[in-house]
């Protein structure tokens, strides 16, 4: 007898373990989308995020397309499966001083115990879209029984 499919978590499941995250907090991440393989993360630019230089940190645009390669993946795992980013590369191809960064992240492939991501980061302005960034992603799935930490009371 085949076993039945464990329920996928809903959009609003990932949305509140977000707002728990001071990771999410603190850089003021917004989740568009995690359904079918797909994930979208939204940030606003403001002083924060720049480096010295005047333009987002390099860091911010990649946890910005980690996080939406994350979404992507959470997606199409049953509730609870650990994963984490193995390996990444990215391309970084233009400069962000304003506007609203905006990441799309697709599964491209899984296997039992990794997966192939990719994300791409657009910078949102008054003058349209620009391609900020490209991302290839590996991750490793946990398929161990360890159990998962209690939450706080």
């Amino acid at each position: 007898m085949a076993q039945a499919e464990e329920p996928l978590m809903t959009l609003e499941d990932v949305r509140e373990s977000a707002r728990r995250s001071g990771f999410f907090q603190l850089l003021g991440m917004h989740i568009e989308n995690a359904q079918d393989g797909i994930g979208g993360v939204r940030i606003h630019v403001d002083a924060r995020l720049m480096h010295p230089q005047q333009i987002v940190h390099g860091g911010v645009i990649f946890a910005l397309a980690d996080t939406a390669m994350s979404m992507a993946l959470i997606s199409v795992l049953p509730p609870g499966t650990r994963f984490s980013t193995i390996e990444a590369k990215i391309n970084y191809i233009a400069p962000v001083v304003t506007g609203e960064l905006f990441a799309e992240g697709i599964l491209v492939h899984r296997g039992r115990t990794m997966a192939v991501m990719e994300s791409t980061v657009y910078n949102h302005k008054d003058e349209g879209k620009v391609l900020v960034a490209r991302v290839l992603g590996t991750f490793h799935i946990s398929t161990s029984k360890y159990p998962q930490p209690q939450k706080e009371r």
